[in-house]
């Protein structure tokens, strides 16, 4: 499975969106109704799945950083480099 698979399977779970829907694009508040709950639940889910502790990162600038898929997706790929 692809990162991007992965993340979008994260993201559909949480959402309750098949994973198949979501594009990279989408603006998880705006497009995929996410909450702010919603959103800290898919980052705590991300940080379960690729072992990551983002515990360093400002919560504002997460939230600033991670709005749509294709910014979870690079977010990662920073992070597991």
């Amino acid at each position: 499975m692809t990162l991007e698979e992965q993340v979008k399977q994260i993201v559909g779970g949480i959402l309750n969106t098949s994973p198949e829907h979501i594009r990279t694009e989408a603006s998880l508040k705006d497009d995929l109704g996410a909450t702010s709950l919603d959103r800290y639940t898919i980052l705590m889910d991300i940080e379960d799945t690729f072992s990551l502790q983002l515990d360093d990162v400002p919560e504002e600038e997460l939230e600033e950083k991670i709005s749509t898929v294709a910014d979870i997706l690079e977010f990662l790929k920073e992070r597991l480099s």
